[in-house]
């Protein structure tokens, strides 16, 4: 019974200490935020929109609309951009202090001017927002020296 019960306090102590040593873990680097941002973009390309929104922020699934709404966002710039066609840049900014992957690049429907792509991270990789649009309008991002 003694050795129950002190095999039950060591296996409940550990399990109290495991989101301590989680929180220890380093931060993301702007790598790994790059890398996240590239495997999200391929997502949305392909329409995967449950794995998408898997990987957002609880408030950022709400206000997706669910697979429909991640759909319709899909449909849309691939319907007003078209194919990408060359890469213009690919680099993390922050936005609002949060890690942003920004994809600038031009598409075979909407020739004016490059396109950017941009993913909103929280510090757990999860995407708080997403941008899209003409690079003349996208927000310019906290400070372009910051993880370029």
């Amino acid at each position: 019974m003694l050795v129950l019960l002190r095999r039950t306090l060591q296996t409940a102590g550990a399990a109290l200490l495991l989101p301590l040593a989680l929180s220890g873990q380093a931060p993301m680097s702007d790598a790994d935020y790059l890398a996240l941002g590239r495997k999200y973009f391929d997502w949305f390309i392909a329409a995967e929109a449950d794995s998408l929104l898997a990987h957002m922020s609880p408030e950022a699934r709400e206000a997706s609309g669910g697979v429909d709404g991640v759909n319709r966002a899909v449909t849309d710039f691939i319907t007003r951009a078209g194919l990408e066609t060359e890469l213009v840049e690919e680099r993390m900014t922050r936005r609002r202090g949060n890690p942003q992957y920004w994809r600038e690049a031009r598409y075979t429907t909407f020739v004016e001017e490059p396109l950017v792509f941009r993913w909103v991270f929280n510090d757990k990789g999860e995407i708080l927002g997403i941008g899209m649009g003409p690079k003349s309008r996208a927000p310019a991002p906290d400070s372009t020296a910051a993880g370029s």
